[in-house]
């Protein structure tokens, strides 16, 4: 704080042409020194702050909706995916071992498949006839080779 020094001596002189007593005068002057020193300056003044500076802060309102606004945020966090929740789904390499569209072009599908069991169904159903014709040839072949067999044994 500044300190302005006043002329005692003229202002005890100042009271006592006004009427008062040296003595009352003289303590008068120096109450007045003492609480010189204590009074504030323009200077002083200008070292704090100013309304328009504490506007540039936030106030408690202000925290109170930064804080709602944060709990809101967080909240809405909660419903987002951690990254260890997604490590248990497929990456982009375990995608990659599967097989691609192309690929699968490549084999048959389910109607293929029920076309290729009515062929198979059929050509087994042939198939059976041609072996259980051959086996009747089979036996009638051999049922004649035994008849000559026979036959030739009797005239042996």
């Amino acid at each position: 704080m500044s300190y302005y020094p006043i002329d005692t001596h003229a202002t005890v002189r100042e009271f006592e042409a006004a009427g008062i007593e040296t003595r009352q005068a003289e303590a008068i002057v120096k109450a007045m020194t003492w609480s010189r020193n204590d009074l504030v300056t323009k200077t002083d003044l200008a070292e704090f702050a100013t309304k328009r500076d504490f506007e540039r802060f936030a106030t408690k309102e202000d925290l109170e909706r930064l804080n709602s606004r944060l709990d809101s945020l967080s909240a809405k966090m909660e419903r987002f995916a951690t990254k260890a929740y997604l490590e248990k789904f497929a990456t982009k390499e375990d995608l990659n071992r599967f097989a691609t569209k192309e690929d699968l072009e490549r084999f048959a599908t389910k109607e293929d498949l029920v076309v290729l069991r009515a062929e198979m169904a059929a050509m087994k159903s042939d198939l059976e006839k041609q072996i259980g014709s051959a086996v009747n040839k089979m036996l009638v072949c051999m049922i004649s080779m035994s008849a000559l067999i026979v036959g030739l044994m009797k005239y042996l």
